[in-house]
């Protein structure tokens, strides 16, 4: 997708792209059509839930990056049906359908019951400070239940948001708040006549104030995934190859992350990974784009390449290892001794040499301030290393490793670059594969 300015599709329609890739409907419905099948076979979204709960704050604060504090006073209750398509990634394409307060499915949009086609989420949004919830919870089974009889695989998530106020200041209320609702909704499925084993429901606590928002639409968007299976057993290669603790992939415009390991996720290193990101793009964005310099060749850039935008070469190496004092510890020192570097630069080097599996990205442009290049390196203080590197069209590998298994960098970035031959074949169909096709 084409990032600030207007992007147009080849059937002719056109959206705007905000500067994170979020295409939305521009001025009026007609002006994009959803029924094309380019954008209709895209897995949907469909955010639902009763008026205020906050379904269009989550929107934005995520993926139009919209601070949580503007949403209070800048979004207006939601009048009509909005759609918005989210196209970041190869691997990570859907449509957002933001639908009003207490619409469930009722005859107000033409072929309603298309939408639960497909590969469809149903995020219902709960206000968890606004009980009693009798109301909402008898509506949510009637979109359930019509969703169900539509599309028996649809999935289902409810998002008990707004857990951030006085009444939810311990863990233990915001549990017994999900019990509660998960009990009342049994009973409502009950009396419906829909059994609870044939509808699997996944429940969330959210806020948009803090990180769990990001974890739960990341479970969201995995689900819609089909090449999932094959991005965790990758992943899997690569934490035991390279002697890893954690891998993750990440959206990296969304801060979502696609897919990760086998192994137990644990919620303070995928924020910590969000972070990073957060630090590598922001530093980038001010530091690491160099002039634009159009009348230099190929080759002069080969050979100057202090001045081109290569954020690997600028590698933000940062070690976070201070005593009390806020002085750096001896292995901080240490890891500023250019003694102790050699190995990285030669990480640096090996990731930089051409081949098949270093392409270009053709989406790359020379004021990016997330390209092919980019890479960091973070150094905690209890010893374990944070390691980002593009693998993808604005998605990013982060890995979470032990400062002893992370002295082979070369290794580790080999390894990498095989991963990414592997996403790109994933993305895009071989020639023997088109050519039979045809």
């Amino acid at each position: 997708p084409l990032y600030g300015e207007e992007a147009y599709d080849a059937a002719g329609y056109d959206y705007t792209y905000d500067d994170d890739g979020v295409a939305s409907e521009a001025g009026h419905s007609q002006d994009i059509d959803f029924d094309d099948p380019k954008i209709a076979n895209l897995p949907r979204v469909l955010l639902m839930g009763p008026r205020r709960s906050g379904k269009t704050s989550i929107q934005r604060v995520v993926f139009q990056k919209m601070s949580p504090h503007e949403t209070l006073f800048r979004l207006e209750a939601t009048q009509n049906l909005e759609r918005a398509v989210v196209d970041h990634t190869p691997l990570c394409q859907f449509t957002i359908w933001d639908f009003p307060g207490d619409y469930y499915g009722i005859s107000e949009v033409e072929k309603q019951d298309d939408i639960f086609l497909g590969s469809t989420s149903i995020v219902f949004v709960m206000d968890a400070q606004d009980e009693p919830y009798d109301h909402v919870l008898q509506s949510f089974t009637n979109a359930v239940t019509r969703a169900v009889e539509v599309n028996p695989s649809i999935t289902i998530e409810v998002f008990i948001n707004k857990v951030d106020g006085e009444l939810f200041l311990s863990d233990e209320a915001k549990y017994d708040c999900r019990r509660d609702i998960m009990t009342a909704v049994t009973d409502e499925l009950q009396d419906a006549g829909v059994s609870p084993e044939a509808v699997h429901i996944r429940y969330h606590l959210t806020s948009i104030y803090d990180h769990s928002i990001y974890e739960a639409l990341s479970r969201v968007v995995q689900r819609l995934i089909p090449q999932l299976p094959t991005l965790e057993n990758l992943l899997n290669v690569l934490v035991s190859t390279c002697s890893m603790e954690k891998a993750y992939l990440f959206d990296v415009a969304s801060k979502l992350y696609i897919s990760t390991d086998s192994s137990p996720v644990d919620m303070q290193s995928v924020e910590l990974c969000s972070d990073m990101i957060d630090v590598v793009l922001d530093v980038s964005g001010i530091y690491g784009l160099g002039p634009p310099n159009k009348g230099t060749s190929e080759e002069t850039a080969a050979m100057m390449p202090s001045t081109e935008n290569h954020n690997d070469q600028t590698e933000a190496t940062a070690s976070l290892s201070t005593d009390d004092h806020g002085a750096l510890t001896e292995e901080a020192v240490a890891a500023m001794d250019p003694s102790n570097t050699a190995d990285e630069l030669v990480g640096t080097l090996i990731s930089q040499v051409g081949g098949d599996d270093e392409e270009d990205d053709i989406g790359d442009t020379v004021d990016s301030a997330y390209d092919s290049q980019s890479s960091s390196v973070i150094r905690l203080s209890n010893g374990m290393v944070l390691y980002l590197k593009e693998v993808d069209t604005m998605l990013g590998l982060v890995c979470i490793t032990r400062s002893e298994n992370f002295r082979k960098k070369s290794l580790i970035n080999y390894n990498i670059g095989c991963l990414k031959k592997a996403l790109r074949a994933l993305v895009q169909p071989s020639p023997e594969t088109v050519n039979a096709s045809a």
